[in-house]
């Protein structure tokens, strides 16, 4: 029991394995979404140092003890925790299942690889938990089990920020517009475009169900704080309770 709600079960279909997230794209899909995520954020037109710091800021992640043990869940090529780093947090902290992308991360020693299905740090071990553009890669039934293993490591009264793309006309309307013969004009369309192709298994329903998301996290033990949806994307702060 942590707090006043019984932390619940991470229980997964036996057909599931636990160290695989995009587990429904063959290994060349991913193959091509890394590549083309590798461009993106190498492209002038991403600056994702600059996006990080905004949402940062907007979630409220900006306020907190420079000393807070912070969790990066889907770290990527290490780009977010190069802005916390850079914002003065000295305990960041971070996951990547994919072992190319980890390589990337310049702070190698502080990062495991594994998924977001499956943390390997302590109960209640963390004084927050970030995730950014990373639920949308996992399906439907991963996602209860992703809520539940976030709850167990953040202690009581932390916080979970959260953003990820929200199923909004306008979101739908670039969509479109990416995969017609118009995302041809630039590189970075057209990496963009891969990614989405390549996404396209968990991002559908992603989209059609993120109205719900809050609700869906609340019943795993948190609480909501923030919520606002934006043009592209949605942007959370729960806190554990």
């Amino acid at each position: 029991m942590t707090g006043r709600i019984a932390l619940k079960s991470c229980r997964l279909p036996p057909t599931f394995d636990r160290l695989t997230v995009m587990q429904t794209e063959s290994g060349d899909r991913t193959e091509r979404w890394r590549e083309s995520y590798s461009r993106v954020r190498k492209d002038f037109l991403a600056n994702p140092q600059s996006t990080n710091l905004k949402r940062l800021r907007l979630l409220g992640v900006d306020r907190l003890p420079r000393t807070a043990r912070l969790l990066d869940v889907g770290a990527g090529d290490g780009n977010l925790c190069r802005t916390l780093s850079e914002m003065g947090f000295s305990q960041v902290w971070g996951l990547e299942y994919q072992a190319e992308l980890l390589a990337l991360h310049p702070q190698r020693e502080r990062v495991v690889a594994a998924s977001a299905i499956h943390l390997p740090y302590r109960t209640g071990s963390m004084s927050a938990v970030i995730v950014m553009d990373v639920l949308h890669h996992l399906t439907p039934a991963q996602l209860p089990c992703c809520y539940a293993e976030i709850r167990r490591v953040l202690k009581d009264g932390a916080a979970l920020y959260l953003c990820e793309p929200a199923g909004t006309f306008f979101r739908k309307a670039l969509t479109v517009l990416l995969m017609s013969p118009l995302s041809s004009v630039s590189t970075f369309a057209r990496d963009k475009r891969a990614m989405v192709a390549a996404e396209r298994d968990t991002l559908a329903p992603w989209l059609a169900s993120e109205r719900a998301v809050a609700d869906r996290i609340v019943s795993h033990g948190f609480r909501l704080e923030f919520f606002r949806r934006c043009w592209l994307h949605s942007y959370g702060r729960l806190r554990a309770v």
